[in-house]
């Protein structure tokens, strides 16, 4: 019997309407639910750090995944998709402090992780939508992004560090300021 190990909540918005889909970890698998109805689902990264294989219903396909901020593209049949997603605790800061300002803003774990990557140095200046780290969570690596232009003023982890949901990974700052 398997141990449940943490559920994730994502509010993912596709051509204006909005679906809720519950990530469960178990020892053995994960447990997809699709707007509360379970879905058969398992993601694979193959060759880069964009391509995957889906397992979606007994059915594989080949997917590419972009992400920019809170927007994730999928490349799928040839048809580009455009999501916004989000977790609760993004959303819960959204609705407490309005849509994020247009400077640079910390880089955080969304949710319990091992740290795999960090593809950029103290120092570098950066463009909105560079991965600046990538972090293992739920069996899936994620490419977190800068939402801005700006520089690495800090990085506060290093590949292997295990980190929970909320730590600052990444300090930003505006290009110019000191």
């Amino acid at each position: 019997m398997s141990s449940v190990h943490s559920t994730i909540r994502y509010y993912v918005t596709v051509k204006g309407k909005e679906h809720v889909v519950d990530i469960t970890e178990h020892d053995d698998r994960l447990e997809v639910r699709l707007d509360d109805r379970p879905v058969e689902a398992d993601l694979t990264l193959l060759h880069d750090s964009s391509l995957h294989s889906l397992l979606l219903d007994g059915h594989s396909r080949e997917m590419i995944l972009d992400r920019e901020s809170d927007r994730v593209f999928v490349s799928l049949d040839g048809e580009r998709i455009e999501a916004r997603v989000q977790d609760d605790v993004s959303r819960a800061l959204e609705a407490f402090h309005g849509p994020s300002h247009a400077g640079p803003s910390d880089v955080t774990a969304p949710m319990p992780g091992v740290v795999v990557d960090i593809p950029v140095n103290v120092g570098d200046e950066i463009e909105a939508g560079k991965p600046v780290i990538v972090v293992e969570a739920m069996k899936m690596q994620n490419e977190l992004a800068s939402e801005a232009d700006g520089i690495v003023a800090e990085i506060r982890v290093a590949p292997g560090d295990t980190v929970v949901g909320g730590d600052v990974l990444v300090v930003l700052r505006e290009k110019g300021s000191s």
